[in-house]
C-alpha cells in the first residue's frame, strides 16, 4: 500500500510523535443520511488537542466527506462490494495498521460486522459500535454474528432507550455493558434564522402559501407515501399549500409515481440532495417524519434547531426526542388521515404553529446539544483506552 487510501488522504508519518488518541470512523459512506451526519458531527467536534479523527467509508466517499476533508480530516474510501466482499478485510486491516489507529468507533450493521473482524485482526486497542436503528429486519444470524463479535466489542452506545431494549434484549448484554447517547445537532448552521422567503426560492419552491415537508433518505421506511396521501387531504382544504420530500434514496421512483397517481404532480416537489438542509429546514412551515420505524430522529431535532413545528409518528426512540403537545403532534404510523389532520391542525392555528417551533428549540438547546454528545463520546474514548493501558502494566 503506498502512502495514501483511495481518496488521497495523507498517511500518518512513522516516526510522528503524536500523543493524540486516534478514532477510525467506520461507515458504508458520507452519502446524506442521520447515521451519516452524526460521524461527519462528531468527526469534526471531536477536541483537536486530545483526538484525531479519521473516517473510513467501506464503499464510497459521499457528499459529507468534502467538507470533512476540507476541515483537515481524512477521509478514505475502500470501494467494498455488495455482499460478503472478504476483499475488504485486508483493506481495513492495512488501513488500521497503517493508521496506528486507537479506536474503532463504527456506525450501522455492515460497517460494524466488517469494522470489528478487522480491528481484531489489526489488534485494535479499543473497539466501539452506535446502535443507530430499531433494525427489526435482522436474523438470527445477524445477533449470532454480534454476539460472537461482542468479545471484541469494549462499548455500546444506544442512541435511546426503544434501541438500547432491543439490543440489549437480542444480544444479552449485562448491564455495566453499554450506554445511552443521544444524538446532538450542531445549531451553528440554523442561527440566525434563515429568511423563509429566499430559502423556498433557493429550492425551486413556487409562489405563495404554506410548506410541509420532510428531509431525509428516501426509503420505505421511512413512511414518505403516507406522506403523499396525507397531502391529498392537506390540498383539499389549502389548495395554495405544496409540499416537499427532500433527499435521494432507492425510493425516488415509487414516489414520484405515485405522486402521478395522486394528481400530485407539481404540487410535491422531490428536488434530491440538498448540501444545505438547513435551507430545507427554513423554507418549512411545518416538519413531518411519517417514519415507521425509527431510532432516534435526527431530522426532527434539526427541525427543533430551526424553530419548526413537528408532526411525526410515535415510533422507535421519537416520543423520547419531542415532547408532545408542546414541541410535536404524534400520530399512529401508516395512518394518513391522522397525520394530515395534525397538519391541517397547525396550518389553521398559525401562533400554535410558531410557539411550537419556538418550544422545540427550547427543548432541543437543554437535552440534544452538540457538545454534550461529543463529550459523551470522548469520555467513553478516553476510560477506555485508560482500562486497556492499566490493564497491559498488570
Amino acid at each position: 500500500m503506498n502512502g495514501t487510501e483511495p481518496g488521497g488522504a495523507e498517511t500518518r508519518p512513522a516516526d510522528g510523535q503524536d500523543e493524540r488518541i486516534r478514532v477510525m470512523y467506520v461507515i458504508w459512506s458520507l452519502q446524506m443520511g442521520g447515521a451519516e451526519r452524526v460521524v461527519a458531527d462528531l468527526a469534526r467536534s471531536l477536541d483537536r488537542r486530545r483526538f484525531q479523527p479519521l473516517v473510513c467509508c467501506l464503499n464510497f466517499k459521499g457528499g459529507l466527506a468534502e467538507g470533512l476533508e476540507a476541515e483537515g480530516i481524512p477521509v478514505f474510501a475502500l470501494d467494498k462490494g455488495r455482499g460478503l466482499d472478504f476483499r475488504i478485510v485486508p483493506r481495513l486491516v492495512r488501513l488500521m495498521r497503517r493508521e496506528r489507529v486507537d479506536v474503532v468507533h463504527t456506525h450501522l450493521w455492515t460497517s460494524s460486522f466488517w469494522g470489528r473482524v478487522s480491528a481484531a485482526l489489526a489488534r485494535v486497542p479499543v473497539v466501539v459500535v452506535t446502535e443507530h436503528n430499531l433494525d427489526t429486519w435482522r436474523r438470527f444470524h445477524h445477533f449470532l454474528a454480534d454476539r460472537l463479535l461482542g468479545a471484541f466489542t469494549d462499548d455500546w452506545l444506544f442512541v435511546s432507550q426503544e434501541v438500547e431494549t432491543f439490543y440489549r434484549e437480542r444480544l444479552g448484554l449485562a448491564a455495566d455493558r453499554g450506554h445511552r447517547v443521544y444524538n446532538g445537532v450542531d445549531l451553528a448552521p440554523f442561527d440566525p434564522p434563515r429568511d423563509q422567503a429566499a430559502a423556498r426560492v433557493r429550492l425551486g419552491l413556487p409562489g405563495p402559501g404554506p410548506v410541509i415537508g420532510t428531509v431525509g433518505r428516501l426509503e420505505e421506511r421511512k413512511g414518505h407515501r403516507y406522506f403523499l396521501e396525507a397531502m391529498v387531504r392537506v390540498l383539499a382544504r389549502f389548495p395554495q399549500a405544496r409540499g416537499i420530500l427532500v433527499g435521494e434514496g432507492k425510493e425516488r421512483p415509487a414516489l414520484e409515481a405515485r405522486c402521478r397517481e395522486l394528481g400530485l404532480t407539481g404540487k410535491v416537489l422531490l428536488p434530491g440532495f440538498c448540501p444545505d438542509l438547513a435551507d430545507a429546514f427554513a423554507a418549512l412551515d411545518v416538519f413531518v417524519l411519517p417514519s415507521l420505524m425509527e431510532g432516534h430522529p435526527l431530522a426532527a431535532l434539526e427541525a427543533m434547531a430551526a424553530r419548526r413545528p413537528v408532526v411525526a409518528t410515535a415510533v422507535g426512540g421519537t416520543a423520547e426526542a419531542v415532547q408532545e403537545g408542546t414541541t410535536a403532534c404524534l400520530v399512529p404510523p401508516a395512518d394518513p388521515e391522522r397525520l394530515a389532520e395534525a397538519i391541517l391542525g397547525l396550518l389553521a392555528d398559525p401562533a400554535r404553529a410558531a410557539e411550537m417551533g419556538r418550544a422545540g428549540r427550547a427543548w432541543l438547546e437543554q437535552r440534544f446539544s452538540l457538545p454534550a454528545t461529543v463529550r459523551a463520546n470522548e469520555e467513553i474514548y478516553e476510560r477506555r483506552i485508560a482500562e486497556k493501558r492499566r490493564r497491559r502494566v498488570a
